[in-house]
């Protein structure tokens, strides 16, 4: 008997997961892994597939939750005598398990069973079937439970109570007459060997099993309300299934790799009874790039800079021109397809397919959702550093050179190729995010080649791409059929919401490929028989398309609409069949998840938007003379107790990573720029200046070597730079308060400290300032304790607060201090700092070397010798050495501009 697709809840470690029903029957659970093969799966044939079932003997009425923000499942049966409560859980573990036995990680998927009323008689099932339920599995008794093994296979399961198995067989099934308050334990364990470990066959300690519980708890509450980017929304009344989304999202995080699995089943129909059944258990490029975006949105950053460093090995090891559509959890790129003939498939949906043809296709959308994600890390505080940067350039330079081939398509057709308008729009969007990311840090690459790319991909798809008749953007060149990634166009900034040939295609995808409030990703024939179903992740397209047209209650009401396609617990399908009112395809599916958190980011957003009141400021004569005429004193940023203590050597690294969360969160993307002014308002802001408060009770004098002195120094300058910036309403410079690095002001210890105290009398070994007379810190000034001899020119490089120059460098810190500060010249000057005429014989530098010239070297070959080494490009190194001592050097005006990119 099979359940419905929506009948099932997901439990899992971040390495595999398991599918549970609605009766308790773990019908779908894949070994060590989430793309190994099938131990469970009677999900895809309920006779042979193979369960591990736990649920009352008698009818049964049933309702399942998870623990509130948690990937722990609970379902809770009821009968006429009692009332039983199923706790199912995977703990997360981060060791990856090495290729021989002894050693291998294992793993533990727990199941709690607790009668809390009344009696009741339990019937347990446990019956697996190794190998896609391929292998004869057979199952004899050990310690109180039994070992399973076959062909090259094994796992244990114990249990606090005997399983009463007298005889080898392939299935362990008994009946316990449980009394209120009994509670029973079952562990199976596993490791990555494919064996279980002798551990797994051993007495169960039921303390240690809810050890493991709590610890679980904790994990997953920890993750969830972690912010990485001070990104942050006040989701309302879809804060459940938001965080349900997010969940799911981390669920189907393979933690060892960093890759993202689209969804943890295969074959699964798209219409019940097709053939349309695929194997999604691998990681898309797209959809990886897609659900990266959905978590930075909710402040999870460090799944991005995973999966990025991932995907950059796999680059340098077979370069940008083959990079593939999709690829195993560990980087496999073999995933060939073949059929299981030896299952019925869900329902009768046959073939059961395992591995996936489409890894071969030509897709090229795939590279400008790479680079968006990439520009998400960059927007963040400046997280793209030179040693990403070649991977995006060999996409950028791949990207031009292929942009004019037809490929399959973001829907992977097996009908094309065609010349997909999404696909064009997609290579677009990557030269874009390449332009913007290297003019904004100064890389290398064919920027002008790239734009001539843009300029030609725009007018051709503006010309192929628009059907005059439907007034929209249809699918591919050759046809009239419309296709719901016409709603992205607008969504990406390929063009603006509100040119014509936008609404026209937002209106008519919403009448030709709507229905009954979902959305088909197209009509039109794609090369496979049959139908399939409504396109949640489409629909939530639409959703953020209404938004930013500023149709918020019929947005709203859209997606109010799309909530019903979810389970009772808050999952998603890939697709939904309104006239059946059912799940379709894999499930749990990353990608309407991804859409779901989107929509919702976007609304509230948008709501919050326009309850905002007008900020009553002043007049902008009344600040400007506030500001430069009345502000004389010096301003003490941090006054006032500390409401938490923060120990000595966690504060400077809090300080500035609280900082970096601020500026992350208020990043405003369409205009690309930080928003100061917005800061002083939130709960971040407040969060960081009781930070600041701890310094009062800080002493200097305890701070150690030299690195360590370097690296506390330079992040309170910077800190306390944005926080005078914030403090005094600054909007765009610093300029606008006269003198404003002598105004703001610390108090660390007993000592207060100006920007200029600490860069000009401490970082500079008190050398006197640019256009002073004097020394910072005059004679007898107790300060002068805390100076360092000698000067590092590269701190001028780190003092730097202004978001296109900002070096991608969280916190400066002792042990890293030389790579972080090499890198902040990178990045300074790369990023502007340095202009080269070669026909002119020219040098323009920032005026940084002409106010510290002395810092720099003692005459002009010299200074350039120190430049040349921070420079990407070989030629730009190369002309300094040997041919700068012959330039004329220029000094370019200093911009103050807080935001420059």
């Amino acid at each position: 008997m099979y359940k419905k697709i929506e009948d099932y809840g997901i439990i899992g470690d971040l390495q595999t997961a398991a599918l549970v029903g609605l009766d308790g029957s773990i019908d779908w659970f894949c070994y060590p892994y989430i793309d190994s093969p099938s131990v469970f799966g009677a999900l895809l044939d309920a006779e042979k597939g193979g369960c591990f079932a736990v649920r009352p003997a008698d009818p049964f009425d049933v309702v399942a939750f998870y623990l509130e923000d948690t990937n722990i499942l609970v379902t809770r049966f009821r009968t006429r005598t009692g009332i039983l409560q199923l706790t199912d859980f995977m703990p997360v573990s981060f060791q990856e398990g090495p290729s021989d036995e002894e050693g291998a990680a294992s793993h533990v998927l727990n199941r709690r069973l607790e009668l809390k009323s009344g009696r009741m008689r339990v019937e347990v099932l446990f019956h697996p079937r190794f190998e896609y339920a391929s292998l004869e599995t057979l199952l004899t008794p050990a310690h109180g439970g039994v070992l399973a093994t076959a062909e090259g296979w094994s796992m244990g399961l114990t249990c606090t109570r005997d399983l009463d198995m007298e005889a080898p067989s392939d299935r362990a099934r008994c009946f316990w007459d449980l009394e209120e308050g009994e509670r029973i334990w079952m562990r199976l364990g596993f490791t990555d060997t494919r064996k279980c470990s002798e551990r797994d066959t051993s007495p169960l300690d039921p303390d240690e099993a809810e050890s493991a519980l709590e610890a679980t708890k904790a994990f997953w509450r920890s993750w969830l309300h972690r912010s990485e980017t001070g990104r942050k929304v006040e989701p309302g009344p879809y804060r459940a299934m938001l965080h349900r989304s997010a969940l799911l999202l981390k669920l189907l995080y393979y933690n060892p790799s960093g890759t993202i699995a689209a969804a943890p089943t295969t074959s699964l129909p798209e219409v019940i009874g097709g053939s349309r059944n695929w194997d999604y258990r691998y990681t898309w490029v797209r959809d990886t790039a897609f659900t990266l975006r959905a978590l930075f949105e909710l402040g999870h950053m460090s799944e991005t800079q995973g999966y990025l460093s991932w995907l950059e090995s796999i680059i340098a090891g077979r370069g940008a021109d083959k990079l593939q559509v999709l690829y195993g959890l560990r980087g496999e790129t073999d995933l060939k397809e073949r059929e299981l003939d030896h299952l019925d498939g869900y329902k009768g949906s046959r073939p059961v397919r395992i591995g996936n043809g489409a890894a071969g296709q030509f897709q090229l959308d795939i590279y400008g959702e790479l680079l968006d994600a990439g520009m998400q890390l960059s927007d963040y505080v400046g997280k793209i550093d030179h040693e990403l940067w070649p991977m995006l350039e060999r996409i950028c330079d791949h990207v031009a050179k292929v942009w004019r081939e037809p490929d399959q398509g973001i829907w992977e057709v097996r009908g094309g190729p065609h010349q997909f308008v999404y696909s064009k729009v997609m290579c677009w969007v990557a030269l874009d995010r390449g332009v913007a990311i290297a003019e904004r840090y100064g890389f290398s690459g064919d920027l002008e080649g790239w734009r001539r790319a843009m300029t030609e991909i725009r007018e051709e798809v503006l010309d192929k791409g628009f059907c005059e008749e439907k007034q929209a953007f249809v699918q591919h060149y050759d046809t009239t059929d419309l296709d719901a990634t016409g709603l992205l166009i607008p969504l990406l900034g390929f063009l603006p919401m509100d040119d014509p040939r936008v609404t026209g295609t937002v209106d008519a995808i919403q009448k030709e490929l709507g229905r009954d409030g979902f959305v088909y990703r197209y009509l039109g024939d794609d090369g496979l028989d049959g139908r399939e179903g409504t396109f949640l992740l489409c629909t939530f397209w639409l959703v953020d398309c209404l938004v930013d047209l500023g149709r918020l209650d019929k947005a709203e009401s859209l997606l109010r609409g799309v909530e019903r396609a979810a389970n009772h617990l808050g999952l998603f399908p890939e697709e939904y069949c309104p006239i059946w009112r059912e799940a379709l395809g894999n499930f749990p599916q990353a990608f309407t998840h991804i859409g779901y958190i989107n929509s919702v980011v976007r609304l509230v957003r948008a709501r919050e938007s326009r309850r905002e009141e007008p900020e009553r400021n002043l007049p902008d004569w009344a600040l400007e003379f506030l500001r430069k005429k009345l502000l004389f004193s010096r301003v003490v940023l941090n006054e006032g107790e500390p409401k938490e203590a923060v120990p000595e050597g966690e504060l400077a690294r809090r300080l500035k990573t609280a900082m970096n969360r601020l500026r992350g969160a208020f990043f405003n993307v369409p205009e690309g720029r930080v928003q100061y002014e917005k800061m002083k308002r939130s709960d971040l802001y407040e969060e960081y200046r009781n930070l600041t408060l701890n310094l009062q009770d800080f002493s200097p004098h305890r701070l150690g070597r030299r690195e360590e002195k370097t690296a506390f120094w330079i992040n309170l300058y910077n800190v306390i730079v944005i926080h005078g910036v914030i403090e005094l309403g600054i909007r765009d410079s610093v300029r606008e308060v006269r003198n404003f690095f002598q105004r703001i002001a610390y108090r660390v210890g007993s000592y207060e400290f100006t920007p200029d105290d600490i860069e000009h009398g401490i970082l500079r070994g008190n050398k006197r300032p640019p256009h002073s007379l004097t020394k910072e810190l005059g004679a007898g000034d107790p300060r002068l304790a805390f100076r360092l001899p000698g000067v590092d020119p590269r701190i001028h490089f780190a003092l730097v607060c202004a978001s296109a120059s900002c070096p991608p460098i969280e916190v400066y810190t002792a042990d890293d201090l030389d790579r972080q500060l090499t890198e902040s010249g990178r990045t300074f000057l790369n990023g502007g700092g340095i202009q080269i005429d070669r026909a002119a014989e020219t040098i323009r530098l920032s005026k940084v070397f002409h106010w510290y010239k002395d810092d720099f070297g003692k005459g002009k070959e010299e200074r350039l010798r120190f430049i040349a080494p921070f420079l990407y490009r070989d030629e730009d190194r190369d002309f300094l050495l040997e041919r700068g001592g012959r330039c004329r050097i220029e000094y370019m005006t200093y911009d103050w501009h807080l935001n420059r990119s």
